[in-house]
């Protein structure tokens, strides 16, 4: 508010509902003032089919050794991490194996290959499925690679919606799945999965 000048009544402090701080600023200067620093964080298409010019600042983020700070936290807020069974009927019975993947839900088609370049700076190879808007990471290397380099932040949970992994932070599901390519067998014994 002091760096703009704006009085107090032109900023509104609040929480979101998930606990996260939030700061709504009713300033047009300001608001084209980050805009054009920045960029915009509208993702999502505007009512005409356009997606808003964004850019993530890639070269800026590898310079300063920040890249692995903020997939982090892209992928705390808007990624996850799979792991359940799938199961197939076959001619010699039931067939069962494990899913596993960390991903990123990224409607932007520009952001999304941004972001594969900068998993990509750490060696991390990963797929953009652009039907679901989600970047995937799905080989045990890579995944392997994302675990001990970038993860999630501590306290980051899966949502009360999910089927088989509800409230249970991100990290400590990451870490599970790690677990489990040397003991798949415990990921099928679980309650959830019967």
């Amino acid at each position: 508010m002091r760096c703009f000048a704006l009085p107090s009544s032109r900023v509104r402090l609040g929480m979101t509902n998930d606990g996260l701080y939030r700061a709504i600023v009713d300033s047009k200067e300001a608001g084209g003032m980050f805009t054009r620093k920045f960029g915009t964080f509208r993702t999502l298409r505007h009512p005409n089919g356009e997606h808003t010019k964004a850019c993530l600042p890639t070269k800026e983020l590898l310079k300063h050794n920040v890249a692995s700070d903020f997939l982090r936290a892209a992928f705390s807020c808007d990624g996850g991490v799979n792991l359940y069974v799938a199961r197939r009927k076959s001619f010699s019975g039931k067939t069962k194996w494990l899913i596993r993947g960390v991903y990123l839900a990224c409607a932007h088609p520009v952001l999304r290959l941004q972001y594969q370049m900068l998993l990509k700076a750490f060696g991390i190879k990963s797929r953009n499925v652009v039907r679901d808007g989600k970047i995937k990471i799905e080989t045990e290397k890579d995944i392997r690679i994302f675990y001990q380099r970038i993860g999630f932040l501590k306290g980051v949970h899966i949502t009360h919606f999910s089927k088989f992994w509800p409230n249970v932070e991100k990290q400590v599901l990451l870490r599970r799945l790690m677990q489990s390519y040397e003991s798949p067998k415990d990921v099928y014994l679980l309650p959830q999965f019967d």
